[in-house]
């Protein structure tokens, strides 16, 4: 075996103390010479611990997580909306606007002689012209066709008082000679009600059918009402009246009541 010199072994182990290359237990020699050229190799070999303590990263803290409050953990533990509940609740407030168009609203209760009036229809007249108006033997009497027949009340209770065959005679026109369509024509099915109905019953079923189906106004009839709650009023109508008669008798319980028809009923 070739015998390494001293002063290489101690060269080599100077330039592995420089670059902080020494084993464990292992010490760099005081005494190595330092050869020409060397000179700048002591100050390297100073600087290279100092240099690698500079680019030594710092150490990074890490923070612990500020606690989560209570209503924060609560709200992320929650269940979330579905996503197919949007579109349901988006169309929930058209649907609710088409069920309430569906919904049919409580009939209004009648009182005073309204109430009566419908009574009366019910039981007399109902079966010829309907239980709304709508007709079948007998005439139309809802969706304002009966006042297009009968714009003056007075020539309306005339007719029911007489009934067709006394007040024109089968054949004959009868009411408003410009209503639409031309003039009705009594067919004698309308018997007169002067004797099964009382004055006070008769008026009742005209006011009905003039505002119920008729779709006319309480203050248009205001004399019907006033002739209905007028002491002069008779016990019954007398077959055979005349309009200008049941006229005088609206237009005196009209003046006693201090109240007018509104323009257009007479």
């Amino acid at each position: 075996m070739t015998e390494i010199p001293e002063h290489l072994l101690e060269r080599s182990k100077a330039r592995r103390a420089a670059l902080g290359l020494l084993k464990d237990g292992e010490t760099a020699s005081s005494t190595t010479p330092v050869k020409a050229g060397d000179e700048d190799a002591a100050p390297a070999a100073a600087a290279a611990p100092a240099a690698r303590a500079a680019a030594a990263p710092a150490p990074v803290v890490v923070k612990a997580p500020e606690p989560v409050p209570p209503y924060v953990a609560a709200a992320l533990a929650r269940k979330k909306i579905p996503m197919w509940v949007a579109p349901v609740l988006l169309f929930l407030p058209i649907w609710m606007i088409l069920y309430v168009g569906t919904l049919e609203r409580p009939p209004a209760t009648l009182t005073g002689l309204l109430a009566d009036g419908s009574s009366e229809y019910a039981g007399n007249c109902a079966s010829c012209h309907g239980a709304g108006g709508g007709g079948g033997v007998g005439r139309e009497l809802n969706n304002g066709e009966v006042l297009l027949t009968f714009p003056n009340p007075a020539e309306h209770v005339w007719w029911v008082v007489n009934g067709s065959a006394t007040a024109v005679g089968v054949g004959s026109p009868y009411g408003n000679p410009d209503r639409p369509g031309g003039q009705r024509i009594a067919a004698g099915g309308m018997a007169s009600w002067a004797a099964p109905l009382t004055a006070q019953q008769l008026l009742a079923v005209v006011y009905y059918e003039r505002i119920r189906l008729g779709g006319s106004t309480v203050e248009a009839e205001a004399g019907l009402l006033a002739l209905s709650e007028s002491p002069d009023l008779p016990e019954h109508f007398t077959e055979g009246m005349t309009v200008a008669e049941i006229q005088a008798l609206i237009a005196a319980a009209e003046t006693a009541a201090g109240v007018t028809a509104a323009p257009g009923a007479s």
